[in-house]
């Protein structure tokens, strides 16, 4: 049994991939079972009674059934995929233009700008005060969840996630002055395995959390009306909200898994950004500076099609300044 279930899981991995398993498939696992649950005890069954209208089918019939829940577990999932990314840029704080949003978003933009500000003023104080290991500390925090404070005024984001998020993404354009929404797609192909596994370990850590906090939230939030619609669900109404700690747990995770994928991306640009000027056949700068125009030059071919000064190919792959 042990054996069939592995090779099962096996087969489920390559076909689906273990993202998609790990991400979308299990929360919606544990969704539908939840569901479940509260649909029987809404009906006024029990989990046994479940099983006996199971087993009064027969074994063709009980195939039947189990691939049709299969089929739409499978189905269900990869519609949640769908949106996955929508779902993910509304929590970091990409919101619609519309008049109802303007002022939430200025609002809670100011409130993550005025805690990032206080941050550095409290290193300043530390600072000043001769506690440069506090300092230190404090700073490295800072930098890994909100943008830098040269960004700040253009950069902030009106969420936690979306600031730790954007914070991995003007990593590399302050030390480097590379453009990692151009860079990252024409890097990552040419990353070792052992770096792409990282990053995809870490992607999958917040895609599971980004899917656990929207379905919960949902679930809080729909069978509560259905049931006090429906009358006489009052107590069952009141447990489905215990959806809403698991949100908060989710959303905590989540800032978490985004902090470790940042330092990730940080990492990828550290010790592998010259693989993109290998394949490319161009010198890799011998200083920062001629490095910081070359990568500038590159966002620009790459954005508005200019044509490379700079930067002279380098079909040896030596290092040329």
């Amino acid at each position: 049994m042990n054996t069939l279930l592995e090779v099962g899981l096996g087969g489920a991995e390559r076909l689906l991939g273990s993202r998609f398993l790990i991400a979308v498939l299990l929360p919606v696992l544990l969704a539908a079972g939840a569901s479940g649950a509260v649909g029987l005890a809404a009906a006024g069954h029990t989990p046994a009674d479940a099983l006996r209208a199971w087993q009064e089918y027969g074994a063709s019939g009980q195939l039947l059934a189990a691939l049709w829940v299969v089929l739409g577990l499978v189905g269900a999932a990869y519609l949640l995929a769908l949106f996955h990314l929508p779902v993910l840029r509304a929590l970091e704080g990409y919101w619609p233009d519309r008049p109802a949003l303007r002022g939430v978003r200025r609002r809670r933009t100011d409130r993550q700008r005025a805690r990032a500000r206080d941050g550095w003023a409290r290193v300043a104080e530390l600072r000043e005060a001769g506690e440069h290991t506090w300092a230190s500390a404090l700073s490295g925090h800072l930098l890994a969840v909100y943008p830098p404070p040269p960004r700040l005024a253009q950069g902030c984001l009106p969420t936690a996630l979306g600031n730790r998020l954007r914070a991995a993404e003007y990593y590399p354009l302050e030390r480097y002055g590379i453009d990692a929404v151009v860079v990252w797609p024409r890097l990552y192909p040419l990353l070792p395995p052992e770096a792409t596994g990282r990053v995809s370990s870490a992607r999958t850590a917040l895609d599971a959390g980004v899917s656990l906090l929207g379905l919960s939230a949902v679930f809080g939030t729909v069978w509560p009306l259905v049931l006090l619609a429906r009358g006489g669900h009052l107590p069952l109404a009141g447990l489905t909200l215990l959806a809403w700690p698991v949100v908060w747990a989710a959303h905590r995770a989540t800032l978490q898994a985004a902090g470790a994928y940042g330092e990730e991306v940080r990492v990828v640009f550290d010790l592998h950004r010259h693989a993109l000027l290998r394949r490319l056949e161009l010198a890799v700068p011998a200083d920062l500076e001629q490095e910081r125009r070359l990568w500038d030059e590159l966002a620009q071919f790459y954005l508005r099609n200019l044509p490379l000064v700079a930067a002279r190919p380098n079909p040896g792959g030596a290092q040329v300044p």
